[in-house]
């Protein structure tokens, strides 16, 4: 095991035993830098837009290239677990959409339809 490693471990055993509602800035440190332009991503360029129980959805802007990320983190007891992609959303975007009705089943077969009969 690397000192990193280990590292990592200890940070995950604090993180699980921290009940702040912020720790989910904690875990940014693992998100770490752009996917863009490898960036480092600072902390204050982190926004929390939605949570659920343990699980905290935040977006990211990074400071040199203006790429956006949204990452969801996810507390539970023995650590974190985090899953992120690269959007063009905007933080505001993402608090929107957020806020919508999920598509129903109709919805998503109507657009099936549509497509197939139209392109």
């Amino acid at each position: 095991m690397t000192f990193f490693h280990f590292l990592f471990i200890i940070l995950l055993f604090m993180l699980a035993k921290n009940n702040r509602g912020e720790s989910w800035l904690e875990a940014l440190k693992f998100i770490g830098h752009c996917p863009i332009c490898n960036q480092r991503y600072e902390e204050n360029q982190a926004k929390l837009f939605a949570k659920h129980d343990s699980a905290n959805l935040i977006h990211i802007t990074c400071g040199k290239c203006a790429g956006n990320f949204i990452a969801m983190i996810v507390m539970m007891g023995q650590g974190l677990s985090s899953v992120g992609m690269v959007t063009d959303l905007t933080f505001e975007d993402a608090k929107q959409l957020y806020k919508t009705a999920p598509l129903t089943v109709d919805e998503v077969i109507s657009g099936y339809q549509f497509f197939q009969k139209n392109y």
